[in-house]
């Protein structure tokens, strides 16, 4: 049986849960491990890493998530 599409707001949210943390670690290792490079350097690589993983396993793997919770939680207690 095929589910509704994610709404976009569930999309939105997931994409921010996935991104915001993989571009705050990112920034701070890359600048541990590189903290003389340029700028546009720095961002080429966090974006080149973040936007990978997020696309291809964070973001599905939180919309799953979602879709779980909302078929359990629509499931409910029956008397």
């Amino acid at each position: 049986m095929n589910r509704p599409a994610p709404s976009l707001w569930q999309r939105m949210f997931a994409t921010w849960l996935v991104i915001f943390p993989l571009v705050a670690f990112g920034q701070w290792f890359l600048s541990v491990i590189a903290p003389e490079w340029p700028p546009v350097l720095l961002a080429a690589v966090l974006t080149a890493t973040v936007v990978p993983l997020s696309v291809a396993f964070g973001v599905p793997l939180v919309l799953r998530a979602f879709a779980r919770v909302k078929s359990t939680a629509g499931q409910g207690v029956r008397s």
